[in-house]
């Protein structure tokens, strides 16, 4: 009844009957522990999305990347990411009277206006490695259809807030390209 193997005798074999050993408790307990462990460490992280925060929604700095990237300067809706140069002058430099009339913004707004955000927004583009965006953008010669601009910065507004709001950002950040040369670009919201 308790096995298949059984002596002469009707005995049982000690190994088809044995009892819980001591490894058996260790291997099982620490398999607990470790699945405990995980666990804790791991689902207060699984609500954090839905959690309040005093800083700006990472959605709301993901949707103005994605706007800025594949809609505002890309050179059509079909190419997100490759930017249109004249556009891209038009908006980093409006100064330099770029015409933006073929471009889907009004280079005069404020992209914090564009995309409806209460707070400050700026866009950034960079070089791909750059570790502070902020204070090296991209200073670059764009060519387009009717002229060639040189040393345009690529950072929209210049400054962000300073103090305690700077402290309160959320970055996001899209491959670009501009006349074939890669670049980063970079949101930050306020």
């Amino acid at each position: 009844m308790w096995g298949s193997g059984s002596a002469a005798g009707g005995h049982r074999s000690p190994t088809v009957a044995r009892a819980q050993t001591p490894i058996d408790f260790a291997v099982g307990a620490g398999v607990f522990l470790l699945t405990l462990a995980f666990v804790i460490a791991f689902v207060p992280t699984l609500f954090d999305p839905f959690s309040a925060a005093e800083t700006a929604s990472p959605m709301v700095s993901d949707r103005v990347a994605a706007g800025v990237a594949g809609d505002l300067l890309a050179t059509s809706p079909a190419d997100p990411g490759v930017l249109d140069p004249l556009c891209t002058v038009a908006f980093f430099a409006p100064e330099r009277g770029a015409p933006a009339s073929d471009c889907r913004f009004d280079a005069d707004d404020d992209p914090a206006d564009h995309f409806g955000i209460d707070g400050d927004v700026q866009v950034i583009v960079h070089a791909l490695n750059e570790r502070n965006p902020g204070e090296n953008p991209a200073n670059v010669s764009i060519a387009t259809a009717e002229e060639t601009f040189d040393g345009v910065e690529l950072i929209r507004p210049a400054d962000g807030p300073s103090g305690t709001a700077a402290d309160d950002v959320t970055v996001s950040q899209r491959l670009v390209s501009i006349d074939g040369e890669q670049y980063r670009l970079t949101v930050r919201v306020w």
